[in-house]
């Protein structure tokens, strides 16, 4: 029996094809079944979104202090406090960019896992979410490491699974199918952001102009006298 051809018994409970070290490790600690390891990295995916949502949602409201702070420099026309802040803004407008990016990569990746659950189809759903999985990961390396660590437990987790429940047939993780199908994952998923972050993060006021119009109105005023 191929690998492929043992797929519906692997994917509910382990091979039998086993060598005597496998059976011994095994039985001391026998793997659970695939499906249910999808399904915790599911739920485990969902857990780390709502730690990407809490954190989106804190640097939103610090967003909006430092908008706020921007815009009363501006009124006072002080440009040098203005340009500070507005470079912290950008500051913060990346990171949340990068975080929303991931989030919704990652909704994509959950679609595809619990779609596997339901279909069972390794190469089209399952391979293509788990190297989407390992690149989006990269992006959270120095901006939230505890993030990054558990995505890459997840990831890697997912691959000796399937590794495991296929003999090494199904999928091939490197194959241009799966290297396109995680490509697209991420494109979308930046589209997406790119599209909410133009939504929920409002355009700065000019920082070079104001103060210059502030200035050029008071010397018409001081010029009129």
């Amino acid at each position: 029996m191929s690998g492929i051809e043992g797929w519906p018994k692997r994917w509910s409970e382990e091979s039998k094809r086993e060598t005597i070290a496998e059976k011994v490790r095994n039985f001391i600690s026998p793997p659970p079944p695939l499906k249910r390891q999808i399904m915790m990295a599911s739920y485990r995916v969902a857990a780390q979104m709502n730690r990407l949502d809490y954190t989106l949602s804190k640097l939103q409201a610090y967003d909006k202090q430092l908008f706020e702070k921007v815009v009363n420099a501006i009124i006072e026309g002080d440009k040098n406090k203005a340009t500070m802040y507005a470079n912290e803004v950008a500051e913060v407008r990346r990171m949340a960019k990068i975080i929303m990016t991931v989030k919704y990569a990652l909704e994509k990746v959950k679609l595809r896992l619990d779609t596997t659950l339901i279909m069972g189809d390794v190469n089209a759903d399952l391979a293509p979410a788990i190297v989407a999985l390992k690149q989006v990961a990269g992006y959270l390396r120095g901006t939230m490491p505890d993030v990054f660590t558990d995505l890459m437990d997840i990831d890697e987790e997912l691959q000796t699974a399937v590794t495991q429940y296929t003999s090494g047939a199904v999928p091939m993780f490197d194959n241009e199918f799966v290297t396109d199908e995680a490509q697209k994952i991420l494109k979308e998923a930046s589209i997406v952001a790119e599209q909410r972050m133009k939504q929920e993060f409002p355009e700065l006021p000019s920082v070079e102009g104001a103060p210059a119009a502030q200035q050029g109105s008071t010397a018409a005023t001081a010029s009129t006298k």
